[in-house]
């Protein structure tokens, strides 16, 4: 919950400062949450695999994101931004009072460009992020009151088709997206010899203000 009391700090934060700067300058500030699906690949899979047999079930949860995008008219439609994306993972609950979760953020670049109208923040858009970012793992054993984090940091990249409907003529605007996140990061895991590759995927939708 603190995760989302944050991210709504920055929402109102991202706001109250593009709106001091949009009358000077072509910066819009965007503010979305979201519903996303996380699918492991290798170590995580086969991790995956012995939760689902201990009766773990999807790995799923909130997706958050702020970015400030620049955008002069004579871009027609471009824009090029920077910003964050977290994914708060709900609680996944096992056997033997176990929890597993696997919650991760990126910091990068963003790059839209809303193709059909030429103008940004109206109508179909593509979007692309990359960045970087890190992922923490923790299993959480209720019956001994124990905990086991493992922590991993690396690169993200993201792509994505969305829709923005203007609201009341302004410049503001309300945004659906859905995008196709893939991460690979390197960690350092307990009793094991150098690094080992976290990779994940995740789908998710989301739902936002560009103003």
């Amino acid at each position: 919950m603190k995760h989302v009391f944050i991210f709504i700090l920055l929402g109102l934060t991202t706001y109250s400062y593009s709106q001091e700067v949009s009358h000077k300058l072509p910066v819009f500030g965007s503010v979305s949450v979201g519903y996303g699906n996380t699918f492991f690949s290798g170590t995580l899979s086969e991790k995956e695999e012995r939760n689902d047999q201990r009766g773990f079930g999807r790995n799923d949860g909130i997706t958050l994101a702020t970015f400030y995008y620049w955008s002069p008219e004579s871009w027609r439609g471009w824009g090029v931004g920077t910003g964050f994306k977290a994914f708060v993972a709900r609680p996944n609950n096992g056997d033997n009072q176990e929890t597993y979760t696997y919650n991760y953020y990126h910091v990068g670049v963003s790059v839209r460009n809303y193709l059909i109208t030429k103008r940004f923040n109206e109508g179909l858009f593509l979007m692309a992020n990359a960045g970087w970012g890190q992922g923490t793992e923790k299993y959480s054993f209720g019956n001994t009151d124990t905990h086991k984090f493992q922590n991993a940091s690396g690169i993200t990249v993201l792509g994505g088709i969305g829709y923005a409907i203007p609201l009341g003529g302004q410049r503001s605007a309300l945004n659906l997206d859905l995008s196709y996140e893939y991460a690979n990061r390197n960690a350092e895991v307990t009793n094991s010899n150098g690094t080992v590759d976290y990779i994940n995927s995740q789908v998710s939708f989301s739902v936002g203000l560009v103003f």
